[in-house]
């Protein structure tokens, strides 16, 4: 899903802005003022606070999770000030799921060089989502029949049991895992009863399977599009 539920949906607009401008006679000049945007200034904190953590990571693996935990916190604020301030843009849809995606992507190489996989998946979904616009979540249920699971997730924008627990596993289980590579479980909140670290692991990791079910349906319902507007040659 690679952070997808907030993929161009900020503003409704569609997803290819240079392709939608072609049939209007003339080029347009870019907008830069969108840059300076409130949403998108938490973002270059968030992109700062991500280099931050990862150069002081693994000599401080404590430092590392606080400033990538507030990296997290404040995603939570840019589309809300996006909304209140009327700074909505598809940059700013854009360039939020890019730092979602970086900050995750190091962070699974750094639990495992392997782990790199996952971060592919994340951004493979990511393009595929991307082709479909403000519309990506209705491409999924309208497309080729939709698995059970895959539509209880989506539902209401993700704001349900099955959305709220693919959406931590997708953001909380890297940290988590992280978190027990480096012992911070037990330097630093060796306070937490035993259970709590497994527990943790098996709600969060299966939360991330959803999310993957999630992954998987969209790459195959952008290959399925592929194939059925493929014309021969």
């Amino acid at each position: 899903m690679a952070g997808s539920e907030k993929t161009m949906a900020m503003n409704g607009s569609v997803a290819s802005p240079s392709l939608q401008e072609e049939g209007k006679g003339g080029k347009r000049k870019p907008n830069y003022s969108i840059l300076l945007y409130v949403p998108n200034l938490i973002g270059y904190t968030r992109l700062l606070l991500l280099l931050l953590a990862f150069c002081l990571l693994p000599a401080s693996p404590a430092s590392f999770v606080t400033l990538y935990s507030i990296s997290i916190t404040l995603d939570g604020f840019d589309g809300y000030a996006a909304r209140k301030l009327h700074q909505c843009s598809l940059f700013g849809a854009w360039f939020d799921v890019i730092l979602d995606n970086l900050g995750r992507g190091l962070l699974w190489v750094h639990i495992h060089p392997m782990l790199y996989l996952v971060s592919a998946v994340e951004w493979i979904a990511f393009v595929c989502n991307y082709s479909f616009g403000a519309k990506w979540r209705e491409s999924l249920i309208e497309g080729p029949k939709a698995p059970t699971i895959v539509t209880h997730i989506l539902a209401n924008n993700f704001r349900n049991a099955w959305g709220v627990w693919v959406i931590a596993g997708l953001h909380v289980l890297p940290v988590w895992l992280l978190g027990i590579k480096y012992n911070i479980f037990e330097s630093h909140l060796w306070f937490l009863p035993l259970f709590v670290q497994p527990l943790g692991f098996l709600l969060l990791g299966t939360g991330r399977l959803l999310c993957l079910s999630v992954e998987l349906w969209s790459i195959w319902n952008h290959m399925y599009g592929l194939l059925v507007n493929s014309s021969s040659c």
